[in-house]
């Protein structure tokens, strides 16, 4: 396993011997800083070599990685990294320029790491043996709140998971599963995780668009959310790249069905998920054609109200809340997700959707509340609501329906509002008068 390829990136790539040497050079010069294990870091950066190599380095010193968007706004990073009680804030240097309320004590991420001729060697093999029980994730969820919630995992809650998920969807250490997921989100720390249980390799996007990565790099696997799956099954090259694959895991929102019927047609080897944050990403899994069912070391029920629970070994340890970690539990030791679902006698699942007004745009969690607070945050506008709508492409995108004190506000001018606070999966792709609901038909 040691000469086998642990990163590949453009034309470079890195062996699990060599990542272990840079990971011994990372705590080298973290060390001198004083951390010490159970410390959080958080990382706010673009997935690179240099940030998969510290959040080895990280866990090999026990301290905590908390990954944070780089889309989010300054200030909302700053009371983030606050209310999580974070030691260090490493960051890239552009970055850095567009965060100016961050006060915490920052680094440069790529200067944390060294390439050089040295190091290059492909001597050195992994003697690391984490501890089970670890904190090794503080990753932002968004639950039934606008506030993003900071849901701490164990070592043994990401291992747990991936070591379910390698028992259904086979990863050896001749594979490679494409990066294409970012490592703020959950589903893109468990690609990680997954490939370092099998000794898989981990491949990077580039520059290069999604299919030409997939084809290049000869990725044998990759995890998609529907939008990045409807787009390349719009191409003949797409859908080429899709074909060539042992695996596309499918998940992140409600499926539509037209897209499962078209790569069927094409004959893709589609496996579809549903999972969440809190339970380190995966929870149930099974091919586009066939059932869905729980995986191992998990367990999964649907209660009278409908709504799905679930327990075992890939559970949180729980929520960061006023500086400890809370396990919102049942009497019976049950996780409550919020999501609506139905399971047949055979074990199958099929999930409905979200009891609260969440909703899913190409894989990100949109809060109807977020965008409200700031149309509302304009003078002139006395009553904001936000709803999803049907889109093909990322299978809902929000629209905001607005009441204005007297003169109506242009479009851009509202777009523009929204555009200096909020993501651009957020901001509203229409604007309606509250008095016209049916715009959503």
């Amino acid at each position: 396993m040691n000469n086998n390829p642990a990163i590949i990136w453009g034309t470079r790539r890195i062996t699990w011997g060599q990542l272990e040497q840079y990971c011994a050079s990372v705590i080298g010069q973290l060390k001198g800083l004083g951390l010490k294990p159970g410390d959080r870091v958080a990382i706010c950066a673009p997935t690179g070599p240099e940030y998969i190599i510290v959040l080895f380095g990280l866990w090999r010193m026990k301290v905590v990685v908390c990954p944070v968007n780089p889309r989010w706004p300054s200030q909302a990073v700053s009371a983030y990294l606050s209310r999580i009680g974070a030691s260090l804030f490493l960051t890239t240097v552009q970055l850095k320029k567009n965060l100016p309320t961050v006060t915490l004590r920052t680094l440069n991420l790529n200067e944390v790491v060294c390439f050089d001729a040295r190091r290059d060697s492909p001597e050195g093999g992994s003697s690391w043996q984490p501890d089970p029980q670890q904190e090794a994730t503080v990753i932002a969820t968004s639950g039934s709140s606008a506030e993003p919630k900071a849901a701490v995992h164990t070592w043994a809650n990401h291992y747990y998971n991936a070591l379910g998920s390698n028992e259904l969807i086979a990863l050896t250490s001749a594979d490679r599963w494409l990066l294409s997921l970012p490592l703020y989100h959950v589903s893109g720390i468990a690609i990680v995780v997954r490939c370092f249980l099998a000794g898989a390799a981990i491949v990077l996007l580039g520059e290069e668009e999604l299919g030409e990565a997939i084809t290049k790099r000869q990725a044998t696997h990759v995890s998609l959310v529907t939008t990045q799956l409807y787009r390349l099954l719009q191409t003949p090259s797409g859908t080429a790249a899709l074909k060539s694959l042992k695996y596309i895991l499918l998940g992140g929102s409600v499926i539509p069905p037209a897209l499962i019927e078209k790569s069927l047609a094409n004959s893709l080897p589609v496996y579809v998920s549903y999972g969440l944050t809190e339970m380190a990403s995966q929870v149930a899994t099974g091919k586009a054609s066939g059932c869905v069912k729980t995986l191992p070391h998990r367990e999964l029920k649907v209660d009278a109200q409908g709504e799905i629970l679930v327990r075992g070994q890939t559970l949180f340890k729980g929520y960061i809340q006023a500086g400890r970690v809370h396990l919102p539990l049942t009497p019976d030791g049950w996780f409550k997700t919020g999501d609506l679902g139905q399971m047949d006698k055979q074990g199958c699942l099929t999930v409905i959707g979200r009891r609260d007004k969440m909703f899913i745009s190409g894989g990100e969690n949109v809060h109807p509340e977020e965008i409200e607070k700031v149309l509302l945050s304009l003078e002139g506008i006395i009553a904001a609501r936000v709803a999803p709508k049907e889109d093909a492409e990322f299978g809902h995108r929000p629209v905001a329906f607005i009441k204005f004190d007297r003169q109506p506000i242009a479009d851009q001018v509202l777009t523009e509002h929204c555009a200096r606070s909020l993501p651009r999966f957020m901001v509203p792709v229409a604007f309606y008068p509250l008095e016209t609901p049916s715009k959503l038909a």
